[in-house]
């Protein structure tokens, strides 16, 4: 997805939505900008089931080869967004991306350590792994962290 921002002097916003009007994606945007829609559930892919969850669900999701893949109840689960449409949408919903090919649930995340290199390990609950937060990342996931929190 591509957004395209520019200073206008309007009396409201306009938006603008260029594509396939009938896919998911403009479905998702139209209903989040007329707050139809607040993203709660998502439709996850395994094999050739579709399930559904609540968002909350997820602890992190990571880039895949065509889309990304979703980490839920110690399951991986397969979504045709990318990773930066993902972080655009669940951005308010908890999630924040900690390196070029993930996003947290920051619920998830129980503790953090610096490490010599300039990264940090994020270590999640309920025994739910560890990821790197990249160096690059590490100031936005506090900044994150200490807004949302």
């Amino acid at each position: 997805m591509k957004v395209q921002l520019e200073q206008a002097e309007l009396k409201e916003p306009e938006v603008i939505v260029r594509g396939d009007l009938s896919s998911n994606e403009v479905k998702n945007i139209v209903g989040l900008l007329s707050g139809k829609t607040s993203f709660r559930k998502m439709f996850f892919y395994k094999g050739e089931r579709e399930y559904l969850f609540d968002l909350k669900e997820a602890a992190y999701f990571e880039a895949a080869k065509n889309g990304a893949s979703a980490h839920i109840r110690g399951e991986v689960f397969t979504v045709p967004e990318r990773l930066r449409e993902l972080e655009a949408i669940l951005a308010s919903k908890g999630f924040v991306r900690i390196s070029k090919s993930v996003i947290v649930n920051a619920e998830y995340v129980a503790s953090v350590e610096s490490e010599f290199s300039g990264n940090y390990t994020a270590y999640l609950k309920n025994n739910g792994g560890r990821l790197t937060i990249s160096r690059k990342y590490v100031k936005s996931f506090k900044k994150y962290i200490l807004e949302a929190y």
